[in-house]
C-alpha cells in the first residue's frame, strides 16, 4: 500500500523525505555562558515556558468551562513541572553541574521564603488549606514537602532532556537572559512586599503596591534588556509572551468575577489585578528603550 501511494503521490512522498532531512538532525541550540549567567538563563527558560504553559492550562479550563464539563484533576502541577524541566535543561546543557546546582539552590530558597506565607496562612485557616494530589496538607511539615513533587518530576525530566540541546561556544542567550532577570527580580520585590506590605495593607492599597512591585522588576529585566544585542527587540517579545496567560486566563476569569454580585471593597483590587500585567509589560518594554537610549546620549563633561 505504501508503494502504491508513493507511485500515485511522488511529489508528496519527495517533499516529505526533504522535510525529515531538514528537521532530523536540528535541536535547539544555545550559547554556552558563565555559572550565573547560566543560572539566570535557565530561570529565564522556565519563566517563559511556564507562561506558555498557563496559557495552555487556562485554554484547557475555559474549554471545559465551555462544554459545562469538571474537571477530573487540576492541571496547574504541569505548569511547574513544564517549567522545573525546561530551567533544569538549560542551566545544565548551557552552565554545566554547577549552574544546574545554583538553579537548586534558587529553588531551594524560592520554597523557604515560601515558609512565613504558609504559617500564616495555616494559623489563620485552622491548618485546613493547601490540599495537594499526593500526601497530606500543606499545614504539615511532610505535606509542605511532599507538595514540591511537581519539582522533583520537573528537574529530572530536564536532566534527561538536557541531552536534547545543543551548546554552541560562548556568547550569550538574550531572551533567556532578560526573563531570567525577571524571574529574579519578581521573586525579590514580591517577596519584600509580602514582608512589609501584604499583612497590614488594604486590599486596594495592598494591590496597587503589589502591581508597584512588579512594574519595579519589569523595569530591572529592561536594564538587563538593554545592555545586550537587539534588546529592545527581545524584551519584546518577553513582554509578549508574559502577556499569554493574561489573555486566555486571566481576562476571562476576572470579567467572570465582575459580572457577579461583588462587594464594593473587593472591585477595585480585582480591576487592578485584571490590568496589572500589561502594566508590567510596557514597564520592560519602557525601561528598556530609556536604558538603551541613555546608554548613546553623549555627555558633557565639561
Amino acid at each position: 500500500m505504501r508503494e502504491g501511494l508513493a507511485r500515485e503521490f511522488p511529489d508528496a512522498v519527495r517533499a516529505a523525505a526533504w522535510t525529515r532531512r531538514r528537521a532530523g538532525g536540528r535541536r535547539p541550540a544555545l550559547w554556552h555562558e558563565p555559572v550565573l549567567w547560566a543560572a539566570i538563563s535557565g530561570i529565564g527558560a522556565g519563566v517563559l515556558v511556564s507562561f506558555v504553559a498557563q496559557a495552555l492550562v487556562g485554554l484547557a479550563g475555559e474549554a471545559l468551562q465551555a462544554l459545562r464539563g469538571p474537571m477530573p484533576f487540576t492541571l496547574f502541577p504541569l505548569v511547574t513541572i513544564a517549567g522545573t524541566a525546561a530551567a533544569s535543561a538549560v542551566a545544565l546543557r548551557v552552565g554545566g553541574i554547577p549552574a544546574l546546582a545554583l538553579y537548586l539552590a534558587y529553588t531551594a530558597l524560592e520554597a523557604a521564603l515560601r515558609i512565613p506565607g504558609v504559617v500564616t496562612f495555616c494559623e489563620r485557616s485552622g491548618g485546613g488549606g493547601f490540599p495537594v494530589l499526593l500526601g497530606p496538607n500543606q499545614c504539615t511539615p511532610a505535606g509542605f514537602l511532599i507538595s514540591f513533587w511537581p519539582h522533583a518530576i520537573g528537574i529530572g525530566l530536564g536532566i534527561v532532556v538536557a541531552r536534547a540541546i545543543t551548546a554552541r561556544g560562548d556568547g550569550v542567550n538574550s531572551l533567556l537572559r532578560i526573563a531570567g532577570g525577571y524571574g529574579v527580580a519578581q521573586l525579590v520585590v514580591v517577596q519584600a512586599w509580602a514582608a512589609a506590605v501584604a499583612q497590614t495593607a488594604s486590599p486596594v492599597a495592598g494591590g496597587l503596591t503589589l502591581a508597584a512591585a512588579m512594574a519595579t522588576a519589569a523595569a530591572a529585566a529592561g536594564v538587563i534588556a538593554a545592555q545586550l544585542p537587539r534588546g529592545i527587540r527581545v524584551a519584546a517579545v518577553v513582554a509578549g509572551i508574559s502577556l499569554l496567560p493574561w489573555i486566555t486566563t486571566q481576562i476571562p476569569s476576572g470579567l467572570r468575577s465582575l459580572g457577579t454580585t461583588v462587594p464594593a471593597e473587593f472591585v477595585g483590587p480585582m480591576v487592578i489585578a485584571i490590568l496589572i500585567q500589561p502594566v508590567v509589560a510596557a514597564f520592560l518594554l519602557l525601561s528598556a528603550a530609556i536604558t538603551s537610549r541613555a546608554r548613546f546620549i553623549p555627555r558633557d563633561t565639561a
